[in-house]
């Protein structure tokens, strides 16, 4: 490899990064958006820094690479069982092959009907449906999309470049801005964590429900229905009021069958058969 070569692949890599970081800076300010305007709040209410919006790519970085693993993983899955034929050599070795597409287009158009009657829901009932709306959102977007650019002169006349881009772009802010609407949500109602923060003063300690923490302090929603941002120089102390509990399995969480206990119980009732047994004294 020459050294001109070697000069070109390192240029490219330091513009691949410097594109990826850009992107990932993006998406976590979307996200941070979704995030607040989902506590009624704005950048402005919170002093929050340039490095918390880099942090929040910890927060939505992992998901979203937990989806592209399962994406791949359920691809390939369905490429082994189809032994790798594309959709038309499938549909061209049946016997009625406009029955069988119309029978594997089916679930594709099914949730494309499906998916607005769930953002309408969301616009009816509001945040108790919420969790699923990135994903119904997007889908909906994208059949909206498709539509636009289904008329051949259209096709004709614009490059396919410029119908991705104003597909997916939309989809990725859809995702990045919901994702940390839902999160916000989370904090608040469906999964919240509650904590009591000691800040070295005479008086109880703060108790609330944790949304997030920045560089300049812990944001908590306070058990008045209050949002704080407590510095980090005050606060001297902090821990959840939920007591922690390992994952004992199915069969404990969801039907009780807990071996821990089980044991306990059958040491219990071998003490006290031993003490049955053993004598009296005189």
């Amino acid at each position: 490899m020459s050294d001109e070569t070697k000069t070109i692949s390192l240029g490219n890599f330091g513009e691949g990064v410097a594109l990826t970081v850009a992107l990932g800076f993006v998406v976590s300010v979307i996200y941070d958006w979704g995030f607040f305007y989902a506590l009624d709040l704005d950048f402005s209410t919170i002093p929050i820094a340039t490095s918390d919006h880099f942090r929040t790519g910890v927060l939505w970085f992992p998901k979203l690479l937990a989806i592209i693993l399962a994406y791949f993983a359920i691809e390939f899955q369905f490429k082994r069982i189809e032994r790798g034929l594309t959709e038309d050599e499938i549909v061209g070795a049946s016997t009625s092959p406009s029955k069988l597409k119309a029978f594997r287009e089916g679930p594709g158009k099914f949730i494309q009907w499906v998916a607005p009657l769930a953002v309408l829901n969301y616009i009816l009932i509001g945040d108790a449906y919420s969790s699923m709306l990135p994903i119904m959102l997007s889908i909906t977007w994208m059949a909206f999309a498709e539509w636009c650019y289904s008329t051949p002169l259209i096709q004709m006349r614009r490059s396919r470049d410029a119908h991705i881009a104003f597909t997916f772009l939309p989809i990725v802010a859809i995702l990045a801005f919901f994702s940390g609407y839902n999160a916000a949500i989370d904090g608040t109602s469906r999964d919240p964590v509650g904590v009591a923060i000691d800040n070295g003063q005479p008086t109880s300690p703060i108790k609330g429900r944790v949304l997030r923490t920045f560089e300049r302090g812990i944001f908590i929603l306070g058990d008045d229905n209050h949002f704080l941002l407590i510095p980090w120089d005050q606060v001297h102390a902090a821990h959840t009021e939920k007591p922690y509990t390992p994952f004992r399995g199915v069969l404990c969480e969801w039907f009780g069958r807990c071996a821990s206990e089980k044991a306990a119980s059958n040491h219990a009732l071998k003490s006290d058969l031993g003490d049955a047994a053993r004598p009296s004294a005189p």
